[in-house]
């Protein structure tokens, strides 16, 4: 047995999810893209302005997007992976389906990927270039940038010129086949690294750990193929891509909308049955007025906020009882992806639940970081540290709160019920 399933802490467990989830040795396009088109080429995949695309049509617009940013040069292969040199790709979206499509395509072409927010700009792009400062700077030799429209503007206001994919996507289609899938995570074969923003710098992922985590988050919850998954975190985020890349594997729907009104109005036209964003985004656009419904108990509808650290959850009551919907939490970082997160079947407005699948949950000493010989339940409170699949490949050395044997301790402290029930408590 894995030592994941001694050492989770809870008793309780959803019936029907496992604990520990094998991740396919393939890359992110093949699990996302190329696979629920093979399953279902005519469901629809993504929603846009100009209407749903399919999952066979998706393929195809990825390709496409991956063929404008291949090198140039007949028969040429991307280069050393390097983050800073011209090899990368940096990709700079907000919460739109392009930005979607901008990702996807950056991750198919396989090069390695830098994904910036339109509003973390200014501070990604000023680093040095030696791949351990905030980002790739201008220069000679910078990377080939794309985006959606705002990702576009964003750049160029730091003097970045970048594609923009609505123009890739206008373009003739690639000749031959339609995605040329170099990002791979297979043993032994190139996997390129891609990029996120983390809580103190730059955290570096593999195609196999970023697809353990949206993985992980998606069997949690189980959307059903068909299913409308509408999200208003940008994809260059942890929390976005993982969103994106969770519904288009479980073969949902995926609408992708800005947060604020834009969100309340999607939430009403498309009536997906889950909905992720964070619990501040939603409390401004439920919790604030408007239309009050009775509590989402049994709508099968789902809010899926993300949370940061110790939480109101009055503020979860607000949300429920505004958008007619149940409020499940979910806690993690660009470090580990999704941690934990409440469950359909039960949860508590105080807890922001127990550990997703995969997900090594292990009290540690709030002074040293070192792990506790002790349960979760025997302790008044602890600090959480975390060994999953989907942790970062960088960023582990031992030291002080930052132990060795690729376990990383978060800064955040829980404390447990009896039944396991996790709750993040102040410092």
């Amino acid at each position: 047995m894995p030592k994941t399933i001694a050492t989770t802490p809870s008793w309780y467990w959803p019936d029907g999810v496992p604990r520990v989830l094998g991740i396919p040795p393939v890359s992110i396009t093949e699990a996302t893209v190329i696979r629920p088109a093979v399953l279902g080429p005519d469901r629809p995949a993504l929603l846009r302005e100009t209407g749903s695309v399919g999952a066979a049509e998706l393929v195809g617009m990825v390709g496409t997007v991956a063929a404008g940013l291949a090198p140039e040069g007949p028969g040429s292969e991307p280069g050393d992976g390097r983050e800073d040199g011209p090899d990368a790709v940096v990709a700079c979206a907000g919460s739109s389906s392009g930005g979607v499509l901008a990702v996807l395509g950056a991750l198919a072409s396989g090069r390695p990927v830098v994904l910036v927010p339109p509003g973390d700009v200014g501070s990604a792009m000023a680093g040095s270039a030696d791949g351990k400062g905030g980002g790739p700077g201008p220069g000679p030799g910078r990377p080939l940038a794309l985006g959606d429209a705002e990702g576009v503007v964003a750049l160029a206001g730091v003097g970045i010129p970048a594609l923009d994919v609505e123009s890739l996507l206008a373009g003739p289609p690639p000749a031959g086949a339609p995605i040329t899938d170099r990002g791979t995570a297979a043993g032994g074969l190139r996997a390129p690294s891609v990029r996120l923003a983390g809580r103190s710098g730059p955290v570096r992922h593999s195609p196999r750990s970023l697809l353990a985590g949206a993985l992980a988050m998606a069997t949690f919850v189980a959307p059903g193929p068909g299913e409308t998954w509408l999200t208003t975190s940008s994809p260059c985020t942890w929390d976005g891509l993982c969103s994106a890349l969770g519904a288009l594997w479980a073969g949902a729907t995926l609408a992708v909308t800005r947060p604020g009104d834009a969100m309340v109005e999607a939430f009403e036209r498309h009536q997906p049955t889950w909905t992720w964003t964070s619990l501040a985004l939603a409390a401004d656009g439920w919790a604030g007025g408007g239309r009050k419904r009775r509590r989402g108990a049994g709508t099968g509808r789902f809010v899926l906020a993300t949370v940061d650290g110790p939480f109101d959850p009055d503020e979860c009551r607000g949300v429920g009882s505004g958008a007619g919907a149940e409020v499940l939490t979910v806690f993690g970082m660009a470090e580990t992806g999704p941690m934990l997160a409440a469950h359909p079947s039960w949860h508590i407005d105080e807890s922001v639940g127990i550990p997703v699948p995969n997900m090594h949950v292990v009290p540690a000493d709030p002074d040293t970081g070192e792990p506790v010989d002790a349960m979760w339940e025997l302790l008044d409170r602890a600090m959480l540290s975390v060994w999953s699949p989907s942790l970062a490949v960088d960023g582990f050395d031992p030291g002080p709160g930052r132990p060795a044997g690729r376990r990383f301790v978060t800064g955040v402290l829980a404390a447990s019920d009896p039944n396991g029930m996790l709750y993040l408590v102040d410092e």
